[in-house]
């Protein structure tokens, strides 16, 4: 369910680690972010004591060994400081909610940050028996030859780098990220129940017209009328048609870069 890979800068002097999350279902939230989180927390204290290059007195098991303990102990943390965190009353009642109607009205004017979501998949799991499931729809411009992107593409303020050989320009490069349409969809199912928070790149971005750019999440669940499948199947597709839905303000959110 995550890929850890690594990609070398063009001159060789430093390199990127990504962490690539694939679309998973019906999982224990808390197993999977634990897993999720000790391994990227691991990886990157490997990747900072080689960097170092420090003489090892010890065999390599040994020290990551040593380094496994200690992402264990810094998630152990994490989670404590996660089950502690106060939910939005009106979420946990959306878990117990019986129609659309009801469920409309407590997410109006209703906000989140994600530290409270966290919170919330995790306090489904454990208190009203939720599976978590996720999946991404992910979609290129018309005409772009995706043979031709590099390896890597970042854009900090307006400037492109990129990481591999590509016969693009920088404009062109710019306008294959800013224009990609991709869609991230967290499920809680439980039985024939399920509720689905939705969002897009272009939120995250600021670039839809909801409160001038705040991003937010949209909101979905078996009350709508619309099966699940149905609304994967939208989800996954290049536009997906949902009607109106409600929206949840994504707050204490910031997108400083974006990268492909």
């Amino acid at each position: 369910m995550i890929r850890h890979r690594k990609i070398k800068e063009d001159d060789g002097n430093g390199e990127y680690s990504i962490f690539e999350t694939f679309d998973f279902e019906f999982v224990n939230p808390i197993e999977h972010y634990s897993t999720a989180i000790v391994a990227s927390n691991f990886a990157m204290m490997k990747e900072i004591v080689l960097l170092k290059n420090p003489p090892f007195p010890f065999p390599i098991e040994f020290i990551e060994q040593t380094l496994m303990k200690e992402a264990v102990k810094k998630w152990n943390e994490q989670l404590n400081e996660i089950l502690k965190t106060k939910i939005p009353e009106n979420f946990i009642s959306l878990l117990i909610s019986k129609t659309k109607k009801e469920q409309v009205k407590l997410l109006k004017n209703q906000s989140i940050n994600p530290d409270q979501l966290l919170a919330f998949l995790f306090k489904a799991k454990i208190n009203y028996g939720y599976s978590f499931s996720q999946y991404r729809g992910e979609h290129n411009h018309k005409g772009l030859d995706e043979s031709k992107m590099p390896a890597l593409v970042e854009i900090k303020k307006d400037v492109v780098h990129k990481i591999g050989d590509t016969p693009l320009t920088d404009g062109q490069l710019k306008q294959a990220i800013e224009q990609r349409k991709v869609i991230v969809s967290k499920f809680l199912d439980k039985g024939n129940e399920w509720h689905c928070l939705l969002l897009t790149y272009d939120s995250l971005k600021g670039k839809e017209s909801w409160k001038n750019g705040q991003p937010h999440y949209h909101y979905i669940s078996d009350k709508f009328g619309i099966t699940r499948d149905e609304v994967v199947k939208q989800l996954k597709s290049s536009s997906y048609s949902l009607g109106s839905l409600p929206h949840i303000d994504l707050i204490s959110y910031r997108d400083k870069s974006y990268v492909r």
